[in-house]
């Protein structure tokens, strides 16, 4: 992990401090902030950010309100903007500016020196280019600054045709900050599925990636473990580090109630994933209902962890009391004294960053449904208590050294080389696991295969007819064990729901050893030694169908994931009995660190096992409440929706 620095803020090291912050709107006149300027609304809102715990406040330069049409800042605008500045670093304070603002609240406002179609030509790049540099000429030694952001979700402006014209951009900009102010950070601002936030691509333009997630979900398990998958597959095995840019809710769509549970899950997630820090979206509620666009987007008005009377929402709690504890494992050492360890690997695919001839599987299902797998699988390894990492494809060999599991979940197609490198890894003692899939529901994948070494690697003959559409799964897939695996014993079943038809291949073993049938008595499941390592292929996309069933059969996924781990040697040094209780290890010399998210809306007591003999335990932060526990095990309750954090004092 790069060290990076944001003002007096450092990004993972020795002397890490979380970037907890807010989007920035003043609730009285939200977007014309620069125009119907009012200091002292200013300064009492900085006052609350700073009694909230708030360190670092995201701010909008609306371009219409800052520059002419050659890209030269208005003067006035400036002088706004560094008072405002100075307002900040009154209250010890800091701000990241967002320099290219033409979309804020579901509207897309004028940019002065370009239209939206000439975002990405030379043209309209060298006046961006201007603009930015003389906005850093005149505030890059503020003390109230701690980073550069180009822009606000640019793509919603206008996306770029292809990634060449986007990083041409970026680059430009990135350059331009860095001649200027070489001692501040920068980063794209744009959301999850443009271009310029593809961490394989930007890692050599940007100092941290910035997603902006509003996820949903019909499983709200499901939903949190997606928001600490989705983080890890922005680090891409720790590339770059990863600021949760914007998230949030609105009260006029959900209960304060679940909106004040939601802030503080999603804080404890990006601290246990960890990210550098989170920016709610946002401060505030805004009044002016009636004006643009809030006249046709009314839920844009109800984001704010204050009501627009200037009271606070019951969130506002959640990200006060979140603030406490952030500075309490600061001064313990969190990532300096206490380490997160993985050997466990997912693996994203090869098409996800780059373009290919004639592979579409990306531009048909869309960035979202390509990825759901492997957030899925990832999640499965989250609730089964096993500490892993995401890995672009193009990146694998960097992480197969240290790497005990790697897993490629439901995968479509994987690169030659890809499987290649992965046969070496198994026979130097690796243990891989891949499961396959031929399509599922409108999606088809049938010119294609996920592999070539179906009896080198993974010891099967594929005996799929010619032809076919492959075999077909829906409704209740059993799958019935015919060998021990793991903690698994000859006779157990698990019964998985499928909610879309999917078809896979069929498969007959070379020199595998069977582990699984399903319900026709196919075998299913393979398990493999290749040199001093191990490999399992299932033929049943486990992944896909938890994706995609209305609620996600966590027990039956988690028990298959933990045999993965058992089967590979991974260590699992705390586990919780509950699925639905994330719990993420920052391990000692003489005590660990356990921070633990409860992503059920229900009150959970469970137990948390330990490898080791526990000394004491207590609970430093959050609201978990321990009930007495014995030399290896640990018993605690968590409210729904709810982070806490653990010091275990161990042997």
């Amino acid at each position: 992990m790069r060290t990076r620095k944001a003002g007096s803020f450092v990004l993972l090291d020795e002397a890490f401090k979380f970037l907890l912050g807010v989007n920035y709107w003043p609730r009285l006149y939200n977007v014309k902030m620069w125009k119907e300027w009012d200091e002292e609304s200013l300064k009492k809102d900085i006052e609350k950010m700073k009694e909230l715990g708030v360190r670092v406040v995201r701010i909008f330069l609306r371009d219409i309100d800052f520059a002419d049409e050659r890209g030269i800042p208005i003067e006035e605008s400036l002088q706004k903007l560094q008072r405002f500045l100075d307002l900040l670093h009154e209250k010890n304070l800091q701000a990241f500016v967002t320099l290219l603002v033409g979309h804020m609240s579901g509207k897309n406002f004028p940019i002065p020196w370009t239209s939206f179609d000439s975002l990405y030509t030379p043209s309209s790049v060298e006046k961006t280019a201007t603009f930015a540099r003389k906005i850093a000429e005149r505030l890059a030694s503020h003390p109230a600054l701690a980073g550069w952001i180009l822009s606000n979700e640019l793509s919603l402006v206008k996306r770029a045709t292809t990634r060449e014209d986007a990083l041409r951009l970026l680059e430009a900009f990135t350059k331009t900050m860095k001649s200027v102010d070489p001692n501040h950070i920068v980063s794209s601002g744009d959301i999850p599925d443009s271009f310029m936030q593809e961490t394989p691509n930007v890692r050599h333009l940007v100092d941290y990636v910035g997603p902006h997630l509003y996820l949903y979900d019909t499983d709200l398990v499901r939903l949190g473990y997606f928001y600490g998958a989705m983080l890890e597959l922005f680090s891409n095995a720790g590339d770059l580090p990863v600021i949760l840019e914007e998230f949030g809710f609105s009260t006029l769509q959900f209960s304060e109630e679940s909106h004040a549970r939601f802030v503080e899950e999603i804080l404890y997630t990006s601290l246990a994933h960890e990210a550098s820090g989170a920016f709610i979206w946002c401060f505030s509620d805004f009044t002016e209902e009636s004006g643009e666009p809030y006249d046709w987007r009314p839920l844009e008005l109800g984001f704010g962890l204050l009501k627009k009377d200037g009271s606070e929402k019951l969130a506002a709690d959640s990200y006060r009391n979140f603030s406490h504890v952030v500075e309490r494992i600061e001064k313990l050492g969190l990532h300096s004294k206490y380490k997160r360890l993985s050997s466990t690997f997912v693996v994203y695919p090869f098409y996800l960053f780059r373009d290919y001839e004639f592979i579409w599987y990306k531009e048909s299902l869309g960035f979202w449904e390509s990825i759901k797998p492997h957030l899925m699988s990832y999640s499965l390894l989250s609730a089964s208590s096993v500490p892993s990492r995401m890995v672009y494809e193009l990146d694998l060999k960097k992480i197969l050294k240290s790497a005990k599991l790697v897993v490629l979940p439901s995968v479509v197609a994987t690169l030659a080389s890809t499987w290649r490198n992965l046969l070496e890894y198994v026979e130097l003692g690796g243990t891989l696991y891949s499961s396959v899939i031929r399509g599922a529901g409108a999606f088809k994948a049938l010119h294609d295969a996920p592999t070539h070494l179906w009896n080198e690697l993974f010891g099967v003959e594929n005996v799929l007819e010619a032809g076919s559409m492959g075999r077909k799964i829906f409704g209740v897939v059993k799958l019935k064990f015919v060998r021990k695996f793991g903690n698994l014993s000859e006779g157990d079943e698990l019964l998985l729901k499928v909610p879309e038809s999917i078809y896979t291949f069929k498969a007959q073993s070379t020199d595998s050893d069977v582990i699984a049938l399903d319900d026709e008595g196919e075998p299913v499941i393979f398990f493999s030694r290749r040199g001093r390592g191990k490999t399992i292929l299932s033929l049943i996309p486990i992944e896909v169908i938890l994706q995609a069933q209305e609620n996600a059969q966590w027990h039956e996924g988690t028990i298959f994931y933990e045999q993965l781990a058992f089967v590979s040697e991974v260590e699992r040094r705390y586990a919780s009995k509950d699925p639905r209780v994330e719990l993420q290890v920052y391990t000692g010399e003489k005590d660990d660190l356990l921070i633990v998210i409860n992503h059920s809306n229900e009150n959970v007591e469970t137990s948390i096992t330990s490898a080791t003999r526990i000394v004491e335990a207590q609970v430093i932060g959050g609201k978990a409440r321990l009930l007495p526990e014995s030399k290896r095990e640990m018993r605690a309750v968590f409210p729904p929706k709810s982070g806490s954090i653990i010091r275990v004092v161990k042997t």
